[in-house]
């Protein structure tokens, strides 16, 4: 049956973070959607799969009319998880689609705040604002290399599924971006003033105290 949103967050390492960032998945205010967690050949992930350690919050999950589904590949492909975002995007059964790395935080309104924008419309992807936590500002998005990311986006799936595959090179987000572009003029960026998807670190600014 098909659900409202798929959310995608391909993993390796960080087990306090991937732990983190599965619990804000686990309580978000809205029901209805997927989660497809999946380690890339991550021995972390495998750890946990093999220790129960979410089995209670997949089973609260289920209760709500989620699925939070934590898998984990046999083989490490790397380059930022961008085979297992083919393979999440393929295997997508929502309406929408969001991303997720697994160092960031999202907050409780998180899904909610997205669909907002996009639901009961013909848009075909829509962009917002992130929080910067580590810098203590916003990143103001704009649709140009650097000033937009896959955490920044909701996305039809069925029109995400038509675009050509994320390959291993740095920068696949904007490519995406990019031929969505050459491709739609359906979209527009959120009027939410709220920004409830928080960058934990960036490259010159790491998050500290946790691992």
């Amino acid at each position: 049956m098909e659900k409202r949103l798929t959310l995608s967050m391909p993993s390796f390492g960080r087990p306090q973070r991937t732990i983190r960032a599965i619990e804000h998945i686990a309580n978000q205010n809205v029901n209805d959607w997927e989660a497809l967690v999946t380690g890339d050949g991550c021995p972390v992930m495998e750890d946990f799969i093999n220790s129960g350690t979410f089995i209670d919050m997949i089973k609260d999950c289920q209760r709500r009319g989620n699925n939070l589904i934590v898998t984990n590949h046999k083989k490490n492909r790397g380059h930022h998880g961008f085979a297992l975002t083919n393979e999440h995007i393929q295997k997508a059964n929502g309406r929408w689609f969001m991303f997720y790395a697994n160092d960031d935080v999202i907050l409780e309104n998180h899904f909610q705040n997205y669909l907002s924008e996009v639901e009961n419309t013909n848009l075909d992807f829509a962009f917002f604002n992130s929080w910067v936590n580590c810098n203590n500002m916003p990143r103001m998005s704009q649709l140009k290399y650097g000033s937009i990311g896959h955490s920044e986006l909701i996305i039809r799936t069925s029109f995400l599924k038509k675009m050509p595959v994320h390959d291993h090179k740095y920068g696949h987000d904007w490519q995406l971006i990019k031929d969505m572009l050459a491709e739609t003029t359906k979209y527009k960026k959120a009027t939410s003033g709220h920004q409830t998807y928080w960058v934990m670190s960036v490259p010159n600014n790491q998050e500290k105290n946790i691992d």
